[in-house]
C-alpha cells in the first residue's frame, strides 16, 4: 500500500499543486495554528510539493529545516534555500531522526496514510524538544462522502477509509506531557462533471486505496448517475472534504 501511495503521489507531482484546492486550505490551517517567531530545528512530514513549507515560511524563522516524504517525484519539487535546509525520501511512520531534537513538527494532507497512528504519531512527537510546539492536520471520516456512498452502491471505485477526528482528539489526549487544541475543517467544492471530480484526484495522487475495484464500463455509468442524483449542486456536483487540525506543545 504505501508503495502504491508513493507511487501515485510522484506521478501527480507536477499537477499536484493546481489541483490540490481541498489540501490548500488544510495547509493554510495548518500554517495559521504555527507559533510566529524564530525556532531551531523545524520538521515536517509529508511536505510533498510544499505547500505547507512556503506557508510555515512565512510565519516561522526555523534555523534548520529537514523535510520528509514517501514520494521522490513530489519531494523533488520541494523549494529548498540553502545549506541548512534539507529533504529525505522517508516514511514518517519510521522517521530516520533522534527523537527530542525538535523544536517544531508540523505536517498537513500526510498522517491519514499512516498504518499505525496509534504508534506512529506518538513516536512523531517524541521527536520534538520540552517546549517544542506542532501543528498537524490531516483528512478525517467524511471526506470524499459523496464519492464513498455512490461507490457502496454501485461497486464502482473504491475510497480510503478514514477515522473519525475524534479518534486523534482521544490519541493526543491520552499522551502525557502533550498539551494542544482542536478543530475540525470542512470544506466542499463544485466539480463541473463525476468525470473532473476523478480526474481532480488523479491530478493531486490522492488515489491508492487498499481495496481498488475493476473499472467495468456498466459499473461506471451507474456510478456516475448514482453520484449525479444525489449530490448535484449548481454547475456540477458537490465533492466534499473534513480534516482535523491539532495543536500545541510537547511540555517538559
Amino acid at each position: 500500500m504505501k508503495k502504491r501511495v508513493a507511487t501515485r503521489f510522484s506521478r501527480a507531482a507536477e499537477s499536484y499543486a493546481g489541483a490540490a484546492r481541498a489540501q490548500a486550505e488544510v495547509a493554510r490551517a495548518c500554517a495559521a495554528a504555527l507559533p510566529a517567531g524564530p525556532c531551531g530545528l523545524a520538521v515536517e512530514i509529508g511536505a510533498g510539493g510544499g505547500l505547507l513549507t512556503e506557508l510555515a515560511r512565512e510565519r516561522c524563522a526555523w534555523s534548520r529545516y529537514v523535510a520528509l516524504d514517501i514520494a521522490p517525484g513530489m519531494l523533488a519539487r520541494l523549494p529548498l534555500r540553502g545549506p541548512h535546509e534539507a529533504a529525505l525520501v522517508a516514511d514518517g511512520e519510521a522517521a530516520p531522526l533522534r527523537p527530542g531534537r525538535a523544536d517544531l513538527l508540523l505536517s498537513a494532507s500526510a498522517m491519514q496514510w499512516y498504518r499505525d497512528p496509534w504508534r506512529s504519531i506518538p513516536a512523531n512527537l517524541e521527536l520534538l524538544a520540552p517546549g517544542g510546539a506542532f501543528a498537524l492536520a490531516l483528512f478525517v471520516e467524511g471526506t470524499l462522502a459523496e464519492l464513498a456512498r455512490a461507490s457502496a452502491e454501485t461497486g464502482f471505485g473504491s475510497v480510503l477509509p478514514l477515522r473519525p477526528a475524534r479518534e486523534y482528539v482521544n490519541l493526543l489526549a491520552s499522551l502525557p506531557g502533550v498539551a494542544f487544541q482542536w478543530r475540525e475543517l470542512e470544506a466542499a467544492h463544485t466539480a463541473p462533471s463525476v468525470r473532473e471530480a476523478l480526474a481532480g484526484l488523479r491530478r493531486t495522487g490522492a488515489t491508492a486505496t487498499p481495496a481498488p475495484r475493476a473499472h467495468a464500463p456498466a459499473r461506471w455509468r451507474a456510478f456516475t448517475r448514482r453520484y449525479e442524483e444525489l449530490f448535484p449542486v449548481p454547475g456540477g456536483v458537490r465533492v466534499s472534504y473534513r480534516a482535523v487540525l491539532l495543536w500545541g506543545r510537547r511540555e517538559g
